[in-house]
């Protein structure tokens, strides 16, 4: 109980003392390295205080869920992007053995013992890192080769072209859940990693995604034409309108093993939330959590809704590539599941309901 408390006051603390603490750590970066202020001058340090926020949101997100593993995904995260954008990674190195300086300075003993093993263990982590040359259009994906055209079609601003192969499937008779799990799910995976490597840029991102988001309401006469099996799903993204094609993707999917589905958008409120499961009188709230520093949100939004008595039977799903690259932090937000994709997704929400 002890600890628990004193990690309650620090993470109080680190709240309100945020943007303080990346000044502090900005000015023990450059007094322990003062060539690169020298070499970068404000750009540098503007750049150092970023990296700060950073960090230290990071470390807010793992310690409100306890995930070691949370914290060493956000740094290989940075470390992916800063190879891809030859900013040298050692960079990272020497910001995390300020934020530790800092913290070790700033904070009690007992305070700081609480924070620093994350930022020792992820420093080794770092360390052992090597450049990620992972892709998401695998050769195991039946479809992989039209996913790859369909990517090349967004990617050079053919969209029609995009659009005509998706009918050429469809009239194939390839069902649209294989279309949404292995051509648009893959390349919108696809497309995260391509611009983390700086292989895209944000505009070919919000092209493809937007493009991606009509040709999925092009098969909604499908989709919405099933019988119905009485249950009821809430979907809602904490991430904004961007990155909400995922969870819109795990609702249709819903909606095609017979469903009812209503999906709140991104960014929505808790008050909202709980009136939603009110007046729909939903069995499962699916949430989607798009990035790292959104744990913590997810958190937040299931503890409210675990204290609330009319809830007691309602079963909650998080989603996000996140939560399946972490092991066990679905159980640690409090969710009841989470899946790889939308077609597990449904196999695990009969299962809860059953």
């Amino acid at each position: 109980m002890a600890m628990i408390v004193k990690k309650d006051q620090f993470i109080r603390r680190f709240t309100t003392e945020r943007m303080d603490l990346a000044e502090k750590i900005t000015d023990c970066y450059f007094r322990n390295h003062p060539e690169g202020g020298k070499r970068s001058g404000e750009t540098g340090r503007d750049r150092c205080r970023e990296t700060s926020i950073s960090h230290l949101s990071y470390l807010f997100e793992a310690m409100q869920v306890d995930s070691q593993e949370l914290f060493n995904y956000c740094l290989e995260w940075e470390y992916n992007m800063m190879e891809a954008r030859d900013i040298p990674t050692d960079d990272l190195l020497r910001n995390l053995h300020s934020v530790t300086e800092v913290i070790s300075a700033e904070f009690s003993v007992d305070e700081a013992s609480e924070t620093v093993p994350y930022l020792e263990r992820g420093t080794q982590h770092l360390m052992n890192l090597k450049p990620d040359e992972k892709t998401f259009l695998i050769p195991e994906n039946p479809l992989a080769e039209e996913a790859k055209q369909y990517l090349n079609h967004l990617l050079k601003g053919r969209r029609n072209q995009a659009a005509r192969l998706i009918n050429q499937l469809v009239e194939k008779g390839v069902t649209v859940p294989d279309i949404y799990e292995q051509i648009f799910q893959a390349t919108q995976y696809e497309l995260g990693a391509l611009w983390q490597k700086k292989l895209i840029t944000v505009a070919h991102e919000h092209y493809c995604t937007a493009a991606t988001q009509v040709l999925m309401a092009r098969l909604y006469p499908v989709i919405f034409s099933r019988q119905k099996n009485g249950l009821k799903l809430i979907a809602c993204s904490v991430g904004n309108e961007l990155h909400e094609i995922g969870i819109r993707m795990v609702s249709d999917y819903f909606e095609m093993d017979g469903w009812d589905t209503c999906y709140l958008g991104s960014h929505i409120s808790e008050a909202h939330i709980l009136n939603a499961l009110h007046e729909e009188n939903a069995n499962l709230l699916a949430i989607s959590a798009t990035g790292p520093v959104q744990v913590s949100r997810v958190k937040s939004i299931i503890r409210t809704i675990r204290d609330n008595p009319d809830f007691r039977d309602l079963k909650i799903m998080v989603g996000g590539y996140l939560f399946t690259a972490i092991p066990g932090l679905a159980e640690k937000v409090g969710a009841d599941a989470t899946a790889l994709n939308a077609r597990m997704a449904i196999l695990k929400a009969n299962t809860l309901m059953n």
